[in-house]
């Protein structure tokens, strides 16, 4: 469909990509699975449209045609939940919240656009400001999320951060070994379910058609 010409279109649409979402274990022989948990995962630089449970980007690396975009807040959605009696948590820890917060912990972030790092740190600084949230009756089957799911868990950022046309962003996630533990490792060993989801929020701006 042809565009209307001098004519664009801005709306409130934030875009995300997927480190994993999976139940289960997995080991060194899945580690082309797309939910393998790695020390250093780029988002966003191969999304792949198509599938919304992992993605909203239609391109890789970039907003297509001469869509522009402005961040005002990266949000992380990170979630344990065991759904087995039977699950197992990792290699080292014995529990769904060590598995947990040990995680939320000891990963990080850097978000690029072209070639600079606009904005990095822990992602527990980043909640999701979304997402499920309560209180499960079984001591052994919490529901840990990263931050409550309303609009003061966002972390808005003071000056938003401008992506302009065809420009490249990555969100670079980064897990790191804390004390001998090997945090990717244990994700992939953890037999429950477990998902950590990268968001950029703001507002986008698109051609009419």
């Amino acid at each position: 469909m042809a565009k209307v010409l001098g004519l664009r279109e801005q709306r409130v649409q934030f875009f995300y990509d997927t480190d994993f979402a999976y139940h289960g274990v997995l080991t060194s022989t899945d580690s082309s699975n797309v939910n393998f948990a790695k020390a250093q995962k780029n988002l966003f630089s191969d999304a792949r449209a198509g599938d919304l449970l992992r993605t909203n980007l239609q391109g890789p690396g970039q907003l297509l045609s001469d869509q522009t975009f402005l961040t005002f807040a990266v949000r992380h959605e990170v979630m344990f939940y065991n759904v087995a009696s039977s699950a197992t948590y990792g290699d080292t820890f014995t529990s769904l919240a060590q598995l947990s917060i040990w995680t939320m912990n000891t990963c990080t972030f850097q978000f690029q656009v072209d070639t600079k790092v606009e904005f990095e740190g822990p992602i527990t600084m980043t909640p999701a400001g979304g997402g499920p949230w309560g209180f499960v009756s079984e001591s052994g089957a919490p529901l840990i999320t990263n931050g409550e799911p309303d609009a003061p868990s966002i972390y808005v950022l003071p000056l938003p951060i401008a992506i302009t046309k065809r420009q490249a962003i990555a969100m670079i996630e980064k897990k790191y070994s804390f004390g001998g533990t090997d945090i990717a490792a244990e994700i992939n060993a953890a037999d429950c379910g477990k998902l950590l989801r990268a968001y950029i929020d703001g507002y986008n701006t698109r051609d009419v058609q």
